[in-house]
């Protein structure tokens, strides 16, 4: 295109001959094609029934034009590229016998929307991983004979709290599998380096599962029938130092993360090098079309917004063990209690002696508020802030 307009500006050649036909030939020659594209695409979802993966959608569409590829179109535009070919023109093709000149339609790039929950998770599962550790530690320091914050110091009830890793390792493993299993549909348009990414990553936490998991039950002073199996695997060189020990290997990452987000100055700079190993912690940790590269805000502001967040978490899981958490643990001691001679629901748990279904009715609301009033509570601190902060800028006064 700037060949184009240098030839308009500075040559005497015909308009028509560098591609020019008259004052809409922009439309007729860039933005027509696009959209017919589009219309296209669009009327393959059947009015929103069909499968993503199964047509191009506005995002498919405009990402193209993200990398290289789309110089694929060269200028004029081709219409025999294949961004322009669709589904119709190769079913048309093939029933006349006739050959499609791209072979195949353009694929969706970098991700294929799959029409699940399981989304809910993976769009936010640093949120999922903290509020579950979180609700875990309460729960075992609430069970403890004390019940108060002060036995978290109890060694025993420490070591119940550090299983809390085992969990976050394997939501992590979830997290991985489910990146897997969701863009498996857009693995068409993925690079090498990109699936590779996404099978270590699987790896990775496979195996940091697996390891947490035997090293904590090699340790356990009384294990039950499962963590004993565990343990036979381990063998006897597994103790709990080496759990300490991979504990600390394990939040190393984070560790990093957390220093770098304190320090602006330097995810800055280790976002612009071009060092080797700085490439690779890039590729590993952020996606490839990364949004935002080394544009951090100042230290002044993530200490406003890191106090904000502080605050309202230390309230709101404050809130969660004492007026959720803890108040439920006694009459639930209690009902574990009693032994049941003859179970109501024997078809669906045989063999229970204890009133679990009483167990899991008080327990499912609560926890089910545990994950939810988080934006209650954003709701509160935003208006309070709000009038502070308006209060202090003198928001909405006359200078009379």
């Amino acid at each position: 295109m700037a060949n184009v307009v240098h030839k308009i500006l500075f040559s005497n050649e015909d308009a028509d001959q560098i591609g020019v036909r008259d004052e809409e030939s922009f439309l007729h020659d860039v933005i027509t094609p696009i959209y017919e594209v589009l219309r296209k695409e669009a009327r393959r979802n059947k009015g929103g029934k069909a499968s993503h993966s199964k047509w191009r959608n506005y995002d498919d569409l405009n990402e193209y034009f993200w990398s290289e590829k789309c110089f694929g179109l060269k200028w004029p535009m081709d219409p025999k590229a294949d961004f322009f070919v669709h589904s119709d023109q190769i079913l048309r093709a093939n029933e006349m016998g006739n050959q499609v000149p791209t072979g195949k339609r353009k694929p969706k790039t970098n991700f294929v929307e799959a029409r699940t929950f399981w989304h809910l998770y993976r769009s936010f599962d640093r949120m999922w991983i903290f509020f579950i550790m979180a609700f875990q530690a309460m729960l075992i320091v609430a069970w403890s004979p004390s019940g108060s914050l002060a036995a978290l110091f109890d060694e025993d009830v420490f070591r119940s709290v550090l299983s809390i890793f085992i969990t976050q390792a394997f939501l992590n493993f979830l997290q991985a599998a489910l990146d897997i299993i969701l863009s498996y549909d857009a693995w068409r348009s993925f690079t090498f380096t990109e699936i590779l990414r996404y099978l270590l990553k699987f790896a990775v936490a496979t195996v940091w599962m697996v390891v947490l998991l035997i090293s904590y039950a090699s340790s356990m002073q009384n294990p039950t029938r499962l963590v004993k199996i565990f343990s036979n695997w381990a063998g006897g060189w597994l103790n709990w130092s080496f759990y300490n020990y991979a504990v600390a290997i394990y939040l190393v990452p984070n560790l990093l993360a957390f220093i770098i987000f304190f320090v602006p100055c330097l995810g800055r700079t280790m976002e612009r090098l071009n060092w080797r190993i700085n490439t690779l912690l890039t590729w590993w940790a952020q996606p490839k079309l990364y949004v935002g590269r080394g544009m951090h805000e100042n230290m002044f502001s993530l200490l406003k917004y890191t106090l904000f967040w502080t605050i309202l978490l230390i309230s709101k899981l404050a809130f969660s063990y004492y007026v959720e958490i803890l108040p439920l643990v006694r009459p639930t001691k209690l009902i574990m209690e009693m032994h049941v001679n003859k179970y109501p629901w024997h078809e669906v748990f045989p063999n229970v002696t204890h009133n679990v279904g009483v167990v899991i009715a008080i327990w499912t609301p609560t926890i089910l508020v545990y994950l939810m009033d988080a934006q209650i509570w954003y709701a509160l601190f935003s208006a309070l802030f709000g009038v502070i902060h308006g209060g202090l800028s003198h928001l909405g006064e006359v200078s009379d």
